[in-house]
C-alpha cells in the first residue's frame, strides 16, 4: 500500500494540494472491504479531512431515449443551442472560446483524427450524441499518457463482460478503427468510473449541473449507510471531504454510495446493481433503521395501528410482520403494496397539503414509506416560499422539521442533507417572519431572528458557502 499512498500524495502535491496528512490508504482488518482510507489522527465533525483533485471529469451521458441535455464539455455550462466544436470533434461547445481552450486541444485533435460521422444532416445538428457520450472514454487516454497511468492498474473496476456503452457509442460514430491499446484503455477507464465515480455538482449561471468525476483518494473510501464524511465541490471541481461525525485515530473513513433517505431494500438493490455488493452495516441489519421505520408500511389489518417490517432486512425474500398484531406478509405482497404506493404518489400532479395528507390517511400509507418521503422532499426543493399560501408555507416548515429529525435519527451527523434542509428551513422562517412582521411583537421577532441565525450558521458551515461564492461567474 506504500506505493499507492506515495502515488496519491505525489498527485495531490503536484495538483496544488498542500495538506494531505491525517489519513492513509491501507489494507487489513481496519477496513470493511479489504482496503480503504483510515484516519491517522482524530477529527471533529466539520473538520476537513482531505481535498481531492479529479483525474477525470465529464458530463453525464444522454440516454438512448434522448433523456438528458448536453452541457459544454469544457466549461460545463448548460448549452441551450449547442453547436459542434469548430475544431472538428463534434462535441457540443459554447462557442469558439471553449473550443480553443488549451485543455480541449489534444482531445479535440484525437477525436477529429477518428473522422466523426456526420449524421442528422436534415435537422442541421452539428454535434453528435454518440461522440458526446464517449467523452469519459476519450479522457481516460490522458491518464495513460501521463505519469499517473498507475491509477489505471490500482483503482477498482466494475466486473462485467458486457460491451462498454461509451466505447461502443464512439465506435458507432467514427469512420476510423480504434487503436487496440486505446480501446482497452477506454474500456478500463469506463469500468473504473462505473465503480468509483462521484456525482460532481457545480453551479453555472445559477443552475446546478450534475457531472461525474473520478477522485483518486475518494475512490478508496468504502461505503457505509451511516457514513462519517460528507463532501462539497469548489469552483475548480476539487472535492472537499469533511467529517460529518467525530472520527478517531485508527477508524475507517467512509462515504455513502447511495441515497441516505432510501429504505434498506432500495439501498441494497441500488448497491447490488451499481456497485455489485450487499451492505451489512448496522443500519442495514436493523429492520427499524434506528427507529425511523423507513421501510415500514401501515398494518393492513383493520383497526391495527402497527407497522409491517421485514423480519430479515438483508433478504429480498424476507417475510414481513406487524409489530403489534404479528400479521405476516410475504415479500411478493410487499412488492405489490410498494407498487401501489408508487402509483398513487405519481398520480399527484399538484401538491396540496390537505389532499396529500388525506391520501395518506385514506390509503393507510405510512409517512416514511418509500416514494412518500421522496414526494415530501420534492415539495421542499421546488416550492417557492413567496408564492405559497400560508397553509402551504406552514406545511413546508413542518416537513423541514420532520426531515431534520429523520437525519438526526439516522445518525448522519453534519451531512449535506442537513445543510440543504436547514437552508430551506431558514428561508421558510424568514418568509414567515416577513409576513407577520406587523403582527408580532419585538420579543417574538427576536426569537425568530435567533432561529434564523442558528440555521444559517449550520448550513453555511456544512455547505461551504464561501467556497462557491464565485461559481456563477465562471466562463
Amino acid at each position: 500500500m506504500d506505493d499507492i499512498n506515495d502515488c496519491v500524495k505525489k498527485y495531490l502535491s503536484q495538483s496544488g494540494v498542500k495538506d494531505y496528512g491525517g489519513w492513509t490508504i491501507c489494507a487489513g482488518s481496519a477496513t470493511v472491504a479489504g482496503r480503504g482510507v483510515v484516519a491517522t489522527r482524530d477529527y471533529n465533525a466539520g473538520d476537513v479531512i482531505f481535498v481531492d483533485v479529479p483525474l477525470i471529469v465529464s458530463p453525464r451521458a444522454i440516454g438512448p431515449d434522448g433523456t438528458g441535455s448536453p452541457v459544454c464539455p469544457v466549461c460545463y455550462a448548460a448549452v441551450t443551442t449547442p453547436i459542434g466544436c469548430p475544431g472538428g470533434c463534434r462535441w457540443p461547445v459554447c462557442g469558439r472560446q471553449c473550443a480553443d481552450r488549451p485543455e480541449h486541444r489534444d482531445e479535440c485533435r484525437y477525436v477529429r483524427q477518428l473522422r466523426p460521422k456526420v449524421t442528422n444532416k436534415s435537422d442541421g445538428q452539428t454535434w453528435s450524441v454518440g461522440i458526446y457520450n464517449a467523452i469519459t472514454a476519450v479522457r481516460g487516454l490522458s491518464i495513460r499518457r501521463g505519469e499517473y497511468k498507475y491509477f489505471l492498474d490500482v483503482l477498482q473496476k466494475k466486473l462485467t463482460e458486457r460491451p462498454t456503452f461509451e466505447v461502443e457509442e464512439l465506435k458507432r460514430n467514427i469512420s476510423m478503427q480504434l487503436d487496440e491499446n486505446d480501446e482497452q484503455t477506454m474500456i478500463t477507464t469506463c469500468k473504473i468510473m462505473d465503480a468509483n465515480c462521484f456525482e460532481t455538482i457545480v453551479n453555472r449561471y445559477n443552475k446546478s449541473i450534475s457531472l461525474k468525476g473520478l477522485y483518486p483518494v475518494a475512490s478508496f473510501m468504502n461505503h457505509s449507510c451511516v457514513p462519517n464524511t460528507m463532501h462539497n465541490f469548489d469552483v475548480k471541481l476539487q472535492m472537499i471531504v469533511k467529517a460529518s461525525l467525530p472520527i478517531y485515530k485508527g477508524q475507517e473513513i467512509t462515504t455513502n454510495y447511495t441515497n441516505s433517505i432510501w429504505p434498506t431494500s432500495l439501498r441494497q438493490h441500488h448497491l447490488l446493481t451499481s456497485k455489485q455488493f450487499i451492505c451489512t452495516c448496522s443500519r442495514c441489519c436493523d429492520s427499524e433503521e434506528f427507529g425511523t421505520e423507513l421501510a415500514a408500511l401501515n398494518c393492513i389489518v383493520k383497526n391495527c395501528d402497527g407497522r409491517i417490517l421485514p423480519i430479515n432486512p438483508l433478504s429480498k425474500m424476507s417475510i414481513w410482520q406487524c409489530k403489534i398484531c404479528t400479521k405476516l406478509v410475504t415479500s411478493a405482497e410487499m412488492i405489490c403494496f410498494y407498487k401501489d404506493i408508487e402509483t398513487i404518489m405519481k398520480s399527484i400532479s399538484v401538491f396540496c397539503p390537505k389532499s396529500f395528507e388525506a391520501i395518506l390517511k385514506s390509503f393507510n400509507i405510512h409517512k416514511n414509506s418509500p416514494y412518500v418521503v421522496d414526494l415530501r422532499l420534492k415539495f421542499i426543493w421546488k416550492s417557492k416560499n413567496n408564492s405559497l399560501n400560508l397553509e402551504q408555507l406552514l406545511y413546508k416548515e413542518k416537513l423541514c422539521v420532520e426531515i431534520l429529525d429523520l437525519v438526526q435519527k439516522l445518525r448522519l451527523g453534519q451531512c449535506r442533507l442537513l445543510g440543504l434542509i436547514s437552508q430551506e428551513h431558514q428561508k421558510v422562517i424568514s418568509e414567515k417572519a416577513y409576513r407577520f412582521r406587523r403582527k408580532w411583537n419585538t420579543k417574538t421577532l427576536n426569537v425568530f431572528e435567533e432561529q434564523i441565525r442558528k440555521l444559517k450558521e449550520i448550513y453555511s458551515s456544512i455547505l461551504d458557502e464561501d467556497v462557491n461564492l464565485n461559481t456563477n461567474t465562471i466562463q
